[in-house]
């Protein structure tokens, strides 16, 4: 399945209230699972091949304003509070679905 659609079937299973049923619950999480399995060599590619061959090329503050230009054009397209209110509702998900606490599945960090 292409990642867009994948987005978008997530987006809808996790809509007010879809996470209240089994099903549907079971539903996201598996293509939760799909979408992570899909967008983990291309983090990995970009973590470990994109970023450094970038970073000789750039000046400290030109390798740092991606990130604050992003950081300005999420709160241009959802205000800041919207932003927030994203990010907390995922946050809340990832509650629902039991995989908030990240140390849990990050290597080196677990118990």
């Amino acid at each position: 399945m292409a990642a867009g659609r994948l987005a978008v079937k997530i987006e809808r299973l996790a809509g007010d209230g879809a996470v209240t049923k089994d099903s549907d619950r079971r539903r996201l999480s598996d293509s939760m699972r799909l979408f992570i399995r899909m967008y983990r060599p291309h983090e990995a590619r970009g973590d470990t091949v994109l970023f450094p061959a970038f970073r000789p090329l750039l000046s400290r503050k030109e390798y740092e304003d991606p990130g604050e230009s992003l950081e300005e054009k999420e709160h241009s397209l959802f205000g800041k509070e919207e932003f927030e209110k994203v990010v907390a509702r995922v946050a809340g998900l990832e509650k629902q679905l039991g995989i908030y606490e990240l140390a849990r599945f990050t290597p080196g960090q677990r118990g």
